[in-house]
């Protein structure tokens, strides 16, 4: 007799010590189910996501705190007894609560197989729609923390996870598994959720003339889909208005020998004048899932046109991923953006006359220039805005064989031209040809185009102009202020003759004696 009641208080004490956690006493009824639990992250992208807590057992604990049991859910039977879902073997009705109980209880101490159990209970929570608690993740950090707050929750053993995410790190996890045994109880959020990373020319910003073709890039990671029967994941790319779309290039997947296939493995809508969205839509993307954690790339090309923003912010694109975050109801989730920047520049030629340089000064109309990069040949303009008496007049750089293009600049009456659509670089400025009555320029003007930006699309870019009066020195001395280059012309002075009035006097004078002295010699021989 005695041995068997040992046998019976052994089989309790186990069913108690589940999860690692030891029991020294039978357990008790719970004084009160009304626990929180805190799930917190460091990782910004998981603002303000939702975040599930499935209560997998129903725990009660022991007065002393120091005794926990569990008792499985009827919505979680079926997941026990199902192992291909579970991974537990000879379940069945009768026994399901404590072969559930033996099974996790020896996944203590084994974290990869702890791990891909709470992966498996993630995919089947989401998959067949069971019950959770839910919550929405801070968008503002405290002390680097974005949190979510679970309230009111009874006693129990939990699988938290957000849903959509998927692999975290080498080892898979992306759910978190808590034992909510007390008052309060915190954890970590785990996972990762679908990002896209975009590149133009392999940078975050870069600068470029009008006209240049730029190549962008849309890299992401090929999440874990094991819990879905299909799956969304598509990349949405809005162009800003100075980008004109060129075409998709290719879509690779990391150590994949051949590219994937338009039409085939995915399809691509184009950007219209009413949204200027490139959807690149991947189909049947299931089929990727023996690539679950290698990188995909969408490369595509886009030509900055005569709406580009020049200087400021520049021009501003961003690019998400659309992907599934609910294989029960279909359900989509959109990642954070990630942007960059064109930008591109321009300065200002001031066109004056007299011994110094002021608001006052007299303003050239009528003097003639080209600009070309440094050593190169002259470039193309197109004017935009003619100027006045009291406006600039504008010019940008020409795409090729546009109507109207011209290599010559001409200053307007108030003297000030805009040079547009430049990208950074050296440039020869040059006149060829100065206002009627004034000495055109002796050398070219070398000028430096020095923009930069801190990575952010609500900042202006920083942009310095310089430049100095030989093209053919190698700095640049001068610095042009608000983007003004003041460019001055002498006026020509009448230069002094041989001869005057005094001269041609004594000639007629001359000429004079001369006459009379042949015609005083004439009259003697007749005499």
């Amino acid at each position: 007799m005695k041995s068997l009641m040992k046998r019976v208080f052994a089989a309790a004490a186990a069913i108690a010590t589940v999860f690692g956690l030891a029991a020294t006493t039978v357990a008790t009824a719970n004084a009160a189910d009304n626990a929180t639990l805190t799930v917190s992250t460091t990782d910004a992208k998981f603002a303000g996501k939702t975040v599930n807590a499935y209560k997998m057992f129903s725990a009660t604990v022991s007065g002393d705190g120091k005794a926990v049991s569990y008792t499985l859910t009827d919505e979680w039977k079926p997941f026990f007894k199902n192992s291909t879902a579970s991974g537990l073997t000879g379940a069945t009705d009768a026994n399901v609560n404590d072969k559930a109980n033996e099974y996790v209880s020896s996944l203590t101490g084994k974290e990869k197989d702890l791990v891909a159990f709470a992966a498996k209970a993630s995919n089947w929570a989401q998959k067949n729609n069971i019950t959770a608690a839910t919550t929405t993740v801070s968008t503002d950090a405290t002390d680097g923390k974005y949190t979510a707050t679970f309230t009111g929750l009874d006693y129990g053993y939990y699988v938290v996870a957000v849903p959509g995410a998927t692999l975290a790190n080498a080892s898979g996890q992306y759910a978190t598994l808590v034992s909510v045994d007390r008052t309060n109880v915190t954890a970590n959020i785990k996972g990762d959720l679908p990002t896209v990373v975009k590149k133009v020319n392999g940078e975050s910003a870069t600068s470029a003339k009008i006209g240049d073709t730029l190549t962008f890039t849309l890299t992401s990671t090929i999440p874990d889909m094991s819990a879905y029967d299909t799956y969304t994941f598509n990349f949405k790319d809005t162009l800003s208005q100075g980008l004109t779309f060129g075409q998709v290039t290719s879509v690779t997947v990391d150590g994949v020998t051949d590219p994937l296939t338009v039409n085939t493995d995915y399809t691509v809508t184009t950007p219209t004048t009413s949204d200027n969205t490139l959807t690149v839509s991947m189909k049947d993307f299931k089929k990727q899932q023996a690539n679950a954690g290698k990188t995909i790339t969408v490369t595509y090309t886009a030509t900055l046109n005569k709406d580009a923003v020049v200087d400021g912010h520049g021009n501003t694109n961003s690019a998400t991923i659309q992907y599934s975050n609910n294989p029960s109801s279909g359900g989509t989730g959109e990642s954070e953006p990630s942007k960059v920047r064109v930008f591109t520049y321009g300065f200002t030629v001031d066109k004056y006359t007299g011994d110094s340089y002021t608001p006052d000064a007299a303003r050239l109309p009528g003097a003639k220039f080209t600009l070309a990069p440094k050593n190169g040949e002259p470039m193309s303009f197109v004017k935009v805005k003619d100027g006045n008496a009291t406006e600039n007049a504008v010019y940008r750089v020409a795409k090729t064989g546009e109507e109207g293009a011209t290599t010559t600049i001409i200053t307007p009456a108030n003297g000030k031209v805009v040079f547009q659509g430049l990208e950074n670089g050296e440039y020869t400025l040059t006149e060829t040809k100065a206002p009627a009555g004034y000495n055109k320029l002796a050398s070219a003007i070398g000028v430096k185009v020095n923009g930069s930006n801190d990575g952010t699309d609500t900042t202006n870019a920083t942009v310095n102009i310089t430049y100095n009066n030989d093209n053919n020195d190698t700095t640049y001395d001068q610095t042009a202020s608000n983007g003004v280059i003041p460019v001055q012309n002498k006026s020509g002075v009448v230069l002094p003759g041989t001869g005057g009035m005094g001269t041609i006097a004594f000639t007629v004078i001359g000429v004079l004696v001369i006459a009379l002295g042949v015609a005083w010699t004439l009259k003697r021989k007749n005499a």
